[in-house]
């Protein structure tokens, strides 16, 4: 299946690998090709190639094991999804509610990171702040980053089932959020930014500290703040 014209690279990858994966190209268990051979053959940088590992992993098509390589999970036949959470978002009110849900999920799993955190954990999570205030300033796959943040946050509860919810459901935020929740006029932009990387900063510094309440309360001010934001763009 071709991709449309007006996607971005990173979705032209992503949509290309996963055709593959559930054509038969890749089998259960197989390891994809190197990072650097996707990007020889798509001939993109290795940031965008990233960002496109990263969303087939939301999917839940592949695994990504640090240091070794990216394999095609058992799960993508069938693929697994929510049953009452639609495939695509179209109405203001679906991602409002999804919203909703979210703050639900991802208050309590920030208080349990900043306790069971592993000091790999913690690195991982700010490794992930440090990429998307990286990608902030570089106006380039912002979203995708804010997702893997907030993965990683979910990966350090040592829950799998929060990781495997947040993987479904913050997906569906990502990729209906307006784009313009990262970028805009330039002087709204620059607020934004700079709210968006100060409610992050406070957030895995919490974590960092290992306090779950100081945690909690940062993840609520965020996705409070994130709601907001979103119901100014959509007026």
């Amino acid at each position: 299946m071709s991709a449309p014209q007006n996607m971005s690279l990173t979705e032209k990858i992503q949509t290309n690998l996963g055709d593959k994966i559930r054509g038969g190209a890749y089998h259960v268990g197989e390891k994809l090709p190197r990072e650097k051979d996707l990007v020889s053959t798509y001939g993109v940088s290795r940031t965008v190639v990233r960002e496109a590992l990263a969303q087939l992993r939301a999917e839940g098509l592949i695994e990504i094991k640090h240091g070794v390589g990216a394999f095609v999970c058992s799960q993508t036949t069938p693929e697994m999804k929510i049953p009452f959470l639609p495939d695509n978002l179209q109405k203001r009110s679906d991602l409002l509610e999804l919203l909703e849900l979210r703050k639900g999920v991802e208050i309590e799993a920030a208080g349990l990171a900043a306790l069971r955190r592993s000091p790999a954990q913690n690195e991982r999570i700010q490794e992930a702040f440090h990429d998307f205030k990286e990608a902030l300033r570089n106006n380039s796959g912002a979203s995708e980053k804010d997702f893997e943040l907030h993965r990683r946050i979910a990966e350090a509860t040592n829950n799998r089932f929060y990781l495997e919810f947040l993987d479904y459901i913050s997906r569906q935020v990502t990729v209906n959020a307006p784009r313009s929740l990262y970028g805009g006029e330039q002087s709204r932009r620059l607020d934004q930014l700079n709210a968006l990387e100060d409610e992050h900063r406070q957030l895995v510094e919490a974590i960092r500290e290992q306090d779950p309440e100081k945690s909690r309360s940062a993840m609520r001010q965020h996705l409070k703040a994130s709601e907001d934001r979103f119901m100014i763009l959509k007026e």
